[in-house]
């Protein structure tokens, strides 16, 4: 044998408050998270990744990928630092990250 326990809203006017505030931190909280989501998005954008193909350097690449007319010598430590590179040694079919900014 269950009990089966009956429930009545004491204070209709406090019941739906809380229904009411509950909603809009639920709103809130979705709100949040989708637009955490669309900032990731966003962040996953500052660089290209390419394939070294034979012949390639540094430098040639640097000039390819310089479409704000920098400094190449900047760019260039700019692309070893992203690779976390030490030398500026390249092989054939490495895949490399150009910083886009």
């Amino acid at each position: 044998m269950t009990k089966s326990i009956k429930l009545r809203i004491v204070d209709k006017e406090r019941f739906i408050g809380v229904l009411l505030i509950s909603f809009i931190a639920v709103a809130i909280l979705i709100v949040f998270l989708v637009g955490q989501t669309s900032v990731q998005g966003q962040a996953k954008d500052t660089h290209i990744s390419i394939y070294v193909k034979q012949g390639d350097t540094l430098w040639s690449i640097a000039q390819k990928y310089n479409h704000k007319n920098e400094d190449l010598r900047k760019l260039v430590r700019n692309i070893m630092i992203e690779n976390k590179m030490e030398t500026a040694m390249l092989y054939q079919g490495q895949e490399i990250k150009i910083p886009i900014q």
